[in-house]
């Protein structure tokens, strides 16, 4: 087993994801989700440039995201490792001493081992293709918490859009693509703000999300190809053209 995480994870044309970024220890099983996370990052931003609705300057968002989620993921693979050892090592020395085997299999893992969704669906980006709530990148963060893998579901800008059912049989999660998607209770009043070059789609939330979204009845959240939320209006826009200043800015394009 090897740990480590790549000092950078783009050089010019060159891109790294998966097992090239980083290396986890295998207990836990982690490095997958990390690499396919890397790529679901990566992949919309890859489109953007080469379809002409996205700057190259897009690209450096990828490692900007990606590389604290690996350090924290690695930290805790390498707990699970440890966690693990430990308990073998309690083992042999029983044996070894000549002690009766327990009634019970003593497992390596505690309820952390498992509680992986935090790092999977709680991750949260801070980057110039996040915006605050005025259309600002984020100021830089403070180091991850890495003593909670728990996911809390929220709407907020930077974090994955959190399931809400649209329709009876129709999720949050079914409305994001290959496109940026536009939540929001007045979709009749963001139609008229539509903008290209971008790929976008506008999609009805129903009311009773409003407060869940922490959004007003004008209010829409703006969510990444990845799923990710990328801006958030908590009411009617700050003139007719928010909307593609902010898409302006996420995807680092010249457009105006």
């Amino acid at each position: 087993m090897n740990a480590f995480v790549a000092e950078r994870f783009r050089h010019g044309r060159t891109l790294l994801a998966g097992d090239a970024a980083h290396a986890m220890p295998i207990v836990g099983g982690l490095g997958m989700n990390a690499g396919i996370a890397d790529v679901h990052n990566l992949c919309w931003k890859l489109a953007g440039v080469l379809h002409g609705w996205a700057g190259p300057n897009l690209l450096d968002t990828y490692e900007t995201e990606r590389q604290p989620v690996a350090h924290q993921t690695l930290e805790q693979a390498v707990t699970n490792t440890q966690l693990m050892l430990q308990v073998q090592n309690r083992r042999r020395d029983q044996l070894h001493a000549g002690e009766a085997a327990p009634d019970r299999i003593e497992l390596p893992w505690s309820d952390r081992f498992f509680a992986q969704l935090g790092l999977v669906l709680g991750v949260t980006y801070h980057s110039d293709a996040v915006l605050t709530d005025n259309s600002t990148p984020y100021a830089p963060p403070a180091p991850p918490d890495t003593g909670s893998t728990d996911y809390v579901p929220t709407a907020k800008p930077g974090h994955r859009m959190p399931h809400l059912w649209l329709t009876h049989d129709r999720s949050t999660l079914d409305a994001v693509g290959e496109w940026f998607t536009l939540l929001t209770p007045d979709p009749a009043h963001w139609e008229q703000r539509t903008t290209t070059p971008w790929p976008l789609r506008i999609e009805t939330l129903p009311d009773e999300h409003i407060d869940v979204c922490g959004l007003r009845p004008h209010g829409a959240l703006l969510i990444r190809p990845d799923g990710h939320i990328g801006a958030c209006w908590r009411d009617r826009p700050p003139g007719d053209f928010a909307l593609h200043r902010a898409l302006t800015a996420i995807t680092g394009s010249a457009s105006s």
